[in-house]
């Protein structure tokens, strides 16, 4: 399809072409000159999507396109559409503690906003400073602060959504309290553009903590910490992240500890940490991060974590919080007994994490991510590819067993989108 033929769909459109990293993380031919759409209006969206279903032509959603590695590769593109035009701040009710964005919108400007009403958005993940609002509401990703202001799921508050055929809903509300009816909203966070383009996102904000803190608890035994760990969640401590890490750099591993409270609320919590500490026995070293120091902290956990690295694997897993220390402990042994070098970021208060594995043998990352999926499935969990070079994201599978609901998924999607014109195939099921 020629940028001409696109430009048909809608005259006022903004045209723009893909780039190398957009095609290599959708797996498609080096050589492919593939159009971003980029409409300036919700009316424009709509229009282009009603001519390309018509047409059956293959469109991919996307906001800044830092997240298209993610999902399986689509069978078939023809253009990408893209949010990046549609931004802004459409409402703003401090009262109610919600905000009404542009899907568009730069996540961090968002941030930034909010911080000076003295409210913010309680979820950072790994992409947060790079990402568009509509694109991380589309892929839910999470950071490690899920353990107490819950994931996106929970913080959208209503949507308004172009279907293929071009029409536009609006899911959910402007409200905090909105009981009436089926949740809609549940249907589109983390759909990966399948089910329709978002085009406007209203959200839960919430007051910027007064004390920020972090307890960074260090050991060398992986046993030691997962213990700890235990214990924070079984007393009066309110965690805002409990974030098990490995440490490459230094050896050993480190427990993050987060409190969201007042300075006293937060003292209290850093001393009974240490008396938990202090009953298993442990030879634990802790780290205190107060206030400033610990965004610095955050960026580099993000930093981390977003970037895409070649010869390695980027995995999503998850498992029951019971089953994490003996999980852990057999990924690290799998790993090893590979040559492959891995690294993880487990959030021990909600069962998921992050793994990353690094070997210059294709084989050997193929191996290992399938033994993890494996083991992750066996006890009820999932293991998922975030970012694999495309050959081994085909052998791997990026989805892994679907457990449950394909059905119910294939029927939502052959209802919304008969023709599979949204990201054919790039989600689980083939979907």
């Amino acid at each position: 399809m020629t940028n001409f033929d696109v430009q048909q769909l809608i005259e006022s459109c903004r045209l723009t072409k893909c780039t190398d990293q957009m095609i290599k993380s959708l797996g498609q031919p080096e050589n492919a000159d593939i159009p971003v759409a980029e409409p300036c209006s919700e009316d424009e969206a709509a229009g282009i999507l009603r001519h390309a279903s018509g047409r059956g032509l293959a469109v991919i959603p996307m906001g800044s396109g830092n997240q298209l590695h993610m999902g399986e590769n689509p069978r078939r593109v023809d253009f990408l559409l893209s949010s990046r035009q549609l931004t802004g701040i459409v409402e703003h009710s401090a009262g109610d503690l919600t905000i009404t964005v542009r899907a568009g919108t730069p996540y961090s400007e968002i941030q930034t906003y909010l911080r000076e009403h003295s409210q913010f958005i309680p979820i950072q993940p790994p992409a947060a400073d790079d990402s568009t609002v509509g694109g991380l509401v589309a892929t839910a990703a999470s950071g490690p602060e899920r353990i107490l202001y819950g994931s996106w799921r929970d913080n959208v508050l209503g949507l308004r959504v172009v279907y293929p055929n071009g029409n536009v809903i609006r899911t959910g509300g402007k409200v905090v309290k909105n009981v009436a009816g089926y949740d809609m909203n549940k249907l589109f966070v983390g759909s990966y553009g399948s089910l329709g383009f978002i085009s406007e996102v209203t959200l839960r904000v919430r007051p910027y903590p007064k004390h920020k803190e972090i307890l960074i608890a260090q050991s060398d035994r992986l046993k030691e910490l997962t213990e700890l760990a235990a214990l924070v969640l079984a007393s009066e401590c309110i965690p805002s992240r409990l974030e098990l890490s490995s440490n490459p750099a230094a050896g050993g591993y480190e427990l993050a500890i987060g409190c969201d409270e007042v300075g006293s609320a937060a003292s209290y919590q850093a001393e009974r940490i240490r008396a938990l500490a202090g009953t298993l026995g442990a030879a634990v070293e802790f780290t205190r991060l107060m206030n400033e120091p610990v965004e610095p902290y955050e960026l580099q956990y993000r930093t981390r974590w977003k970037g895409l690295e070649p010869d390695s694997l980027l995995l999503r897993a998850a498992c029951p919080i019971p089953d994490m220390t003996d999980r852990l402990s057999l990924f690290e042994k799998e790993a090893s007994a590979r040559n492959v070098s891995m690294e993880f970021a487990a959030s021990l208060g909600v069962g998921t994490l992050r793994i990353r594995l690094r070997s210059t043998v294709p084989s050997a990352l193929v191996e290992t991510a399938l033994r993890l999926r494996e083991l992750s499935e066996e006890r009820g969990g999932y293991l998922v590819v975030e970012y694999g070079e495309a050959p081994l994201k085909k052998e791997i599978g990026v989805w892994g067993t679907i457990q449950n609901g394909l059905s119910i998924m294939k029927g939502i999607k052959q209802t919304v989108d008969p023709a599979c014109i949204l990201s054919p195939g790039r989600y689980a099921g083939g979907l």
